[in-house]
């Protein structure tokens, strides 16, 4: 028999309370007894089942294990990069409280059900850059995001694929690039400045790199704010950004990767991390452990019966 837990103070206080208290106890019981001229002799059952009762708690208290089993644990990792819309129109307000706002919650959320894997971080409007790379610390990836302004980068417009090519060459030139699994998080609303090459479509399909593709915004869109006033193109016409859903969903078919919706009525994050966790990952760790399970409740049920027993067991100090 093994044990979950050593053998501390905290039982040796139980114990020497209960020598203590059950020697008091048989102490006065004797003395009625011998006051009523009669006998205890249940006294004697009671300290037998109450000495088994609370040693089987003890032992209950300890965690008693039986027998060992070695399991195999497998670590599959993955290597992740997020890339993060950062143009003008992810300060929209259609989702709430703004779409790159909503979008920074859910990375965190993202980060901190991924900790097993590297996660990096990839910022764009026009031109993309690295703002985090691969990396395990879900600390420095938490500061980070935190840190992202739409301000952030000097130039304007979108460029997506610019992005997604980045995040090709990056995940391809990785340390160990061969041996885990590739995997990009598009986050956008899809307003698109140009279209992307059906080469890079071929290498993320080639080379197996997941491409999941999260539609930020909404269909009907919303003006954009900037200091405090409604933004108008050159033309002084209202400026309304729109999720271009068709777009992204191009993305995630051509590179046949996943497509997931975020607005105020829609949230698939959840079921992305879900997909991402089952997709299949590259072993970067193998062992074999020994297993103990802890057995209390066996000790745990024989102290109950064994407390009922002694509540049917009376002792007799009355003479009628």
């Amino acid at each position: 028999m093994n044990w979950n837990y050593p053998f501390e103070s905290t039982e040796y206080f139980f114990i020497f309370f209960f020598i203590f208290a059950y020697t008091a106890y048989i102490i006065r019981t004797v003395r009625v007894a011998r006051q009523l001229q009669t006998t205890a002799r249940t006294l004697i059952i009671k300290l037998f089942l109450r000495t088994i009762t609370f040693s089987l708690l003890i032992i209950s208290l300890l965690g008693p294990s039986f027998g060992e089993a070695e399991r195999d644990i497998q670590a599959k990792g993955k290597d992740i990069f997020m890339v993060v819309d950062l143009s003008k129109s992810m300060d929209a307000a259609d989702v709430t409280p703004s779409r790159l706002e909503k979008v920074k919650f859910e990375l965190n959320r993202f980060v901190e059900n991924e900790r097993a894997n590297r996660i990096g971080i990839i910022i764009f409007s026009n031109d993309a850059y690295i703002h985090v790379p691969l990396t395990y610390d879900a600390a420095a990836l938490e500061l980070f995001i935190q840190s992202l302004q739409t301000d952030l980068l000097p130039t304007n417009g979108t460029n997506i694929c610019g992005a997604i090519e980045m995040a090709y060459s990056k995940l391809m030139n990785a340390a160990d690039p061969t041996s885990r699994a590739k995997m990009m998080v598009l986050f956008t609303d899809g307003e698109n400045s140009s279209g992307c090459s059906n080469a890079l479509f071929n290498n993320l399909r080639r080379f197996g790199i997941g491409v999941y593709s999260v539609a930020v915004g909404t269909k009907v869109g919303i003006s954009i704010q900037q200091n405090g006033k409604p933004l108008m193109d050159k033309n002084d016409k209202l400026v309304i950004s729109k999720l271009d859903e068709n777009f992204l969903r191009g993305v995630a078919n051509s590179a046949r990767g996943s497509y997931y919706e975020l607005n105020n009525s829609k949230n698939d994050v959840q079921k992305m991390i879900s997909d991402i966790n089952q997709a299949e990952g590259a072993l970067v760790d193998s062992r074999t452990i020994t297993v103990v399970s802890n057995k209390y409740y066996y000790f745990l049920g024989a102290a109950l019966v064994l407390i009922l027993l002694d509540v049917l067991i009376t002792i007799g100090t009355f003479r009628l």
